[in-house]
């Protein structure tokens, strides 16, 4: 009997080994844009590719992006965004303005200089704490933080109150700006790390509390998901018809009549 023609050949063992690793390869790869199709309203702020905050360009900026920056949180002119209700709980966001270091790509003989307050701030979300509960201050001296950017939420008249802790209903960093004194940068950033982390931080915004969030199912990557599924039957039928054109009667011919 000849292996010619053979299941053991090694050029047939190449193709149904090809098979099998391209229906592997399109199964994880279904099954990580079905994970990313299906977000829940409890999963935290997400993170993608991570832009510095000076390289920032206005013309391609957008909500979403993952913005690192580097400077000193402004504890003393922090306000409460409220009411900020989860999971039928009153509670608040801890908007604190952040005041970028000087970098020394920005000043070539400064180096990393403390913050400026006379500069441009940017208004961090840092988190959600149950109504009545003081957070905890953010770490002190130079952090490190990664942050969603999302678009102001401007209210015409909007003011920080003068209560203790002060108040105000919206992120709107003209009535931050004025609160605190100082510029602030427009658009808002949803704390999703920072380091150090700091004990005791207010919990994590989630997806389903960013303005405009696409909470449950992303039709795009469920598209996607899909997408590799008929890959992966694609990768079958071809392997089914080559072994029906070429294998199958390879062995019958080898079958003494």
């Amino acid at each position: 009997m000849s292996s010619g023609g053979s299941w053991t050949d090694p050029r047939r063992l190449g193709f149904h080994a090809l098979t099998v690793l391209a229906v592997l390869v399109c199964i994880v790869a279904a099954r990580w844009q079905w994970d990313r199709a299906s977000r829940t309203e409890a999963d935290a702020v997400p993170e993608g590719p991570v832009v510095e905050l000076s390289a920032l360009d206005p013309a391609s900026t957008f909500s979403g992006m993952s913005v690192r920056i580097t400077g000193t949180f402004d504890p003393a002119n922090e306000v409460l965004v409220d009411p900020r209700p989860r999971e039928g709980q009153d509670g608040s966001w801890v908007l604190t303005p952040m005041l970028p270091t000087q970098t020394a790509g920005e000043d070539p003989v400064a180096g990393d200089q403390p913050a400026d307050p006379a500069g441009t701030s940017v208004a961090v979300v840092r988190g959600w704490v149950p109504r009545g509960q003081r957070p905890e201050p953010p770490p002190a001296g130079v952090v490190e933080v990664v942050g969603v950017l999302v678009a102001d939420a401007r209210r015409p008249g909007a003011v920080v109150s003068e209560s203790d802790p002060p108040t105000v209903v919206a992120v709107d960093t003209g009535a931050l700006s004025a609160h605190a004194g100082y510029p602030v940068r427009s658009g808002w950033f949803a704390l999703a790390r920072m380091q150090p982390a700091g004990e005791g931080q207010p919990l994590p915004l989630l997806v389903a509390e960013l303005p405009g969030a696409d909470v449950g199912l992303n039709w795009r990557n469920a598209a996607y998901a899909t997408q590799w599924v008929v890959f992966a039957g694609f990768a079958i039928f071809f392997w089914t018809r080559f072994r029906r054109e070429h294998v199958t009667p390879s062995l019958e011919q080898e079958i003494p009549r």
